[in-house]
């Protein structure tokens, strides 16, 4: 198939006032502009008291440098690895605090600690790109290469040198675009080729421990997030290559890797962009869908293309997951389900309610229908009363009427990054709505600047 076919005291107790404090009444036609100040409020006090509190200064390294990644006996501690995915979407999440301006000194020297840290002790000097995994002072443990990782390097990159104007950041930010284009461009068949050896071998060993997807293959996921940061990438270096790039990753995230029978995306593909038939494949993840349509949307705007052209098609993928996907007794978006019929990993992860939120958010603002809104306002519902936990962080997975799962708060997978943008940006999109009292269909970025 070619292409175009440990938390601080002051966390724990501001969080009880936020978790019991009376929800905004469910809107059940057009929010006022009070109404919708009010819910920009609410998601810039969860975002202080769940995040910046818990994170800040809390998992900075200070002896090494970088960021903490899990916590031992309520408290960050070091683990004997630092994961690039992490240290990169932590960098982004304290460089972006500090251009909103929450706690600027300590997010600038905390994203300052991992911008240090990435530079000096995860980027591979010889060969290009960044190291998978490196110990807690930045020895290589695991020197393979992986696209999905790497993007998140240039994604928190981009978003120091914002901070910032370091112009070291930018610099680096283009060497790894470009290392990305020589190594991993597949000029065949469009796409990247995800997994690479030290030297930027392509790995096929199928025993070969995996990162994201299986050996061998593409992912909607992967190239999902290679969206994202080209499309950060292109808002400060607006090189033709990069727009070439971006426009490519839109077509594949938008078309190529839809399923031709569901309005969903489906995530294992072959190099040559045949789908993976296998059961555990076919599945539809409204997580990833809903954030999709976001994140594609807000590229498209990036290259000055009207929202409307993708508006069919970003409405197909939410639909899709809010009939199959959406718990609508309690709020919430469950996790995976097979294709065309209701969720059976019922789970709710942290980061799928982050996405949806913004979503749905974004949804409204395209098409002005209730229905978005409603549900925006509901999953925040949620997450203020479960997702959100009392002793800091937001809990990583919970059963469907928001029981925990486990004690999982923060991991080598889960940090600041998808909460973080998540509540920035909708009190971003609820305010532009405030100020404008009707949705805005117009392909403008909410107020101030792009986060």
């Amino acid at each position: 198939m070619s292409l175009v076919s440990a938390a601080s005291p002051s966390c724990l107790l501001l969080l009880p006032a936020l978790l019991l404090a009376d929800p905004p009444p469910k809107a059940e036609r057009t929010p006022s502009p009070e109404a919708l100040r009010q819910q920009a409020r609410r998601c810039r006090e969860i975002l202080q008291t769940s995040l910046v509190n818990f994170y800040l200064p809390a998992c900075v390294d200070t002896v090494h440098g970088g960021y903490f990644e899990s916590l031992r006996d309520g408290k960050f501690a070091a683990t004997g690895e630092k994961f690039l995915t992490l240290q990169g979407r932590q960098l982004w999440f304290f460089s972006t605090l500090a251009r909103e301006g929450i706690e600027k000194g300590a997010a600038l020297a905390a994203a300052r600690s991992g911008f240090n840290f990435l530079e000096g002790r995860m980027r591979d000097r010889r060969y290009g790109g960044y190291f998978s995994k490196v110990n807690d002072a930045g020895q290589p443990i695991d020197r393979r290469k992986h696209v999905y990782l790497n993007v998140f390097a240039l994604y928190g990159l981009v978003a120091y040198h914002r901070a910032t104007g370091n112009s070291q950041a930018l610099d680096a930010a283009k060497e790894l675009f470009r290392i990305l284009e020589e190594k991993a461009h597949d000029r065949q068949h469009g796409g990247y080729t995800e997994f690479f050896y030290e030297d930027w071998r392509p790995i096929t060993d199928p025993q070969e421990p995996p990162y994201v997807g299986a050996i061998d293959t593409k992912t909607y996921n992967t190239h999902l997030h290679v969206l994202e940061a080209l499309a950060e990438l292109y808002r400060v270096w607006p090189d033709p290559l990069v727009r070439q790039r971006l426009g490519e990753t839109i077509i594949i995230v938008s078309h190529t890797v839809g399923h031709p029978n569901f309005r969903c995306n489906v995530d294992g593909w072959r190099p040559d962009w045949h789908v993976v038939e296998t059961a555990a494949n076919l599945r539809a993840s409204y997580g990833h869908d809903v954030e999709c349509a976001w994140l594609t949307l807000d590229a498209s705007c990036t290259l000055g293309q009207s929202p409307q052209v993708l508006r069919s098609w970003a409405e197909g993928l939410c639909t899709y997951s809010l009939k199959f996907g959406y718990d609508r007794q309690h709020g919430g978006f469950f996790y995976t389900g097979p294709l065309g019929r209701p969720a059976e990993d019922t789970r709710k992860e942290w980061w799928v309610q982050a996405e949806a939120l913004v979503s749905m958010l974004t949804m409204y603002r395209l098409t002005g229908k209730q229905e978005y809104y409603d549900i925006f306002s509901q999953t925040l519902d949620f997450v203020a009363e479960h997702q959100v936990a009392r002793q800091g962080s937001w809990w990583a997975t919970l059963e469907p009427d928001g029981t925990p799962r486990g004690d999982q708060r923060t991991s080598p997978w889960q940090e600041g990054y998808h909460g973080g943008r998540s509540m920035i940006w909708c009190a971003r999109l609820l305010e532009d709505l405030a100020n404008r009292q009707i949705p805005s269909t117009a392909c403008e970025l909410p107020t101030r600047d792009h986060p």
